[in-house]
């Protein structure tokens, strides 16, 4: 399964995130706990798409010839300062599809899917926490190279109550 494993490559993936609130409460915060994480992969071949997903509840799934060598982990944003016993309504929303990296030529991994939970409660304090899991894909251009480099992507975390 590991043959000529020195030609493989590693590629660190990392997403960042962009908040947008929409709301009445001027005072309500989002704060990164743990961002998304797709942790550090090793792209065995690159001649057909190959994806992995980190799910919300933390499990981690790949398929083809992606392989993990440091897990990745899900999400984790708390929201803070809404009024206690509230309902506020969550999406997760690919803005950029193509990761970004500092390696050039390299290939870049395409965001597919965001998953969060449609709506979380506030506890008596005003405060929620939101996980969001999501699934990227290789490109499977045989002739392309995922570089040992850290790639980026941004997406958007709404709030609606």
């Amino acid at each position: 399964m590991f043959k000529n494993i020195s030609r493989v490559r590693s590629a660190r993936l990392y997403l960042m995130s962009v908040f947008f609130l929409c709301n009445a409460n001027s005072f309500a915060a989002v704060t990164e706990v743990e961002e998304l994480s797709f942790g550090t992969l090793a792209i065995l071949k690159n001649n057909v798409a190959s994806q992995i997903t980190i799910h919300t509840n933390s499990q981690i799934n790949f398929t083809n010839h992606i392989r993990v060598l440091v897990p990745g982990h899900r999400g984790e944003y708390l929201l803070s300062s809404y009024a206690p016993f509230t309902e506020l309504f969550t999406s997760a929303n690919i803005l950029l599809t193509e990761t970004s990296s500092s390696a050039s030529p390299s290939e870049q991994f395409t965001l597919i899917s965001l998953d969060t939970a449609p709506s979380v409660t506030t506890d008596a304090n005003g405060t929620a926490t939101v996980y969001i899991g999501g699934t990227i894909q290789t490109s499977g251009n045989a002739s392309g190279i995922y570089y040992d480099t850290a790639y980026f992507v941004t997406f958007e975390l709404a709030i609606n109550f």
